[in-house]
């Protein structure tokens, strides 16, 4: 089976740190060339060393590179409150002795992308903030010849999560969203309205705590954290945001999407931030159209995730 190329460019988080696991699990179907790290659920020191840590633990030799840490306009506003004081809700890994690579995120993906062969192209997956994809194609724009596509996290529909617009990513760094979704590459965008359907219930975290193995474990500690420390305590499910991406590349058919232009807010209103979708098909051939997901088979999704978990335990030794 030809595995896909994929860079994971992201700030973990829980959720994020439960993608990397997702990710791990799905190595028969994903290459994963390298995990750049940018600040947006903490401070980029932190981020980075819970991605190395994060690897360590899964037994991934897999190379980390430091991004940016700050956006482009706006300052940088940690979700402390909802990852916790070690973004990882407070969940501790043994430290990674590793270090990350010397170059900075967005020059060693450059570099990563122009070693490619000829007609090798490299899938973008992006959980965090875009500042790092934005900042690469607008210094070596020659290098989105090389991305096959992006697959982020982020924006929204309907609605928004850190404001009544906009959902944290796309808040975080309104222009670099808005600089990825007009750069002309194919990007399918796993917003709010997908992923608050992609989630655990409180019985399936307890599950991964009490008879998984030590991926299942950490996991579900995280998750357990967010559901009390949060107002995913009132809905019947805990949102994994970012695992999505990861599961649109390996089980694409569990989602339904629909194209439309995508653009950022950029304003300073009250919607900064909010991801502008605009559904009118006849304008398609006007600018690039962004596949959207809209809806996902919610049971499937958690079988699959779990189930990924499970198996990953078992082949790790860790049951």
């Amino acid at each position: 089976m030809n595995r896909k190329k994929i860079i994971i460019d992201c700030d973990p988080g829980i959720d994020d740190s439960i993608m990397l696991c997702l990710a791990a699990a799905y190595e028969r179907q994903l290459e994963i060339l390298a995990v750049t790290t940018v600040a947006g659920n903490h401070l980029i020191n932190k981020v980075t060393k819970n991605a190395l840590d994060v690897l360590d633990f899964l037994k991934m030799d897999v190379p980390v590179a430091r991004g940016m840490d700050t956006h482009i306009l706006n300052p940088v506003r940690p979700a402390e409150d909802a990852h916790g004081e070690n973004a990882l809700g407070n969940v501790t890994l043994p430290d990674s002795v590793r270090k990350p690579v010397d170059e900075h995120a967005v020059l060693y993906i450059r570099d990563l992308l122009m070693g490619l062969g000829e007609d090798e192209k490299v899938t973008l997956v992006v959980t965090g903030p875009c500042t790092n994809i934005a900042m690469l194609f607008r210094l070596f724009p020659h290098i989105k010849k090389k991305v096959q596509q992006i697959v982020l996290m982020g924006g929204g529909v309907k609605s928004g999560n850190v404001t009544s617009a906009a959902e944290f990513n796309m808040h975080e760094d309104p222009e670099a969203g808005e600089i990825v979704f007009q750069s002309g590459v194919p990007i399918v965008m796993a917003g709010l309205d997908v992923t608050w359907q992609c989630g655990l219930t409180r019985r399936q975290i307890e599950k991964l705590c009490q008879v998984g193995g030590k991926v299942a474990k950490f996991c579900g500690d995280m998750a357990g954290y967010a559901f009390e420390r949060s107002f995913h305590e009132l809905r019947r499910i805990l949102p994994i945001h970012d695992a999505v991406t990861i599961m649109y590349l390996v089980h694409p058919e569990i989602f339904q999407d629909e194209d439309a232009f995508v653009h950022v807010d950029c304003s300073y209103g009250i919607s900064r931030g909010e991801t502008v979708c605009d559904f009118r098909w006849w304008r398609f051939e006007e600018e690039p159209a962004v596949k959207v997901l809209l809806s996902a088979d919610e049971n499937k999704f958690q079988e699959l995730l779990i189930e990924a978990i499970f198996e990953l335990d078992e082949r790790l030794g860790n049951l």
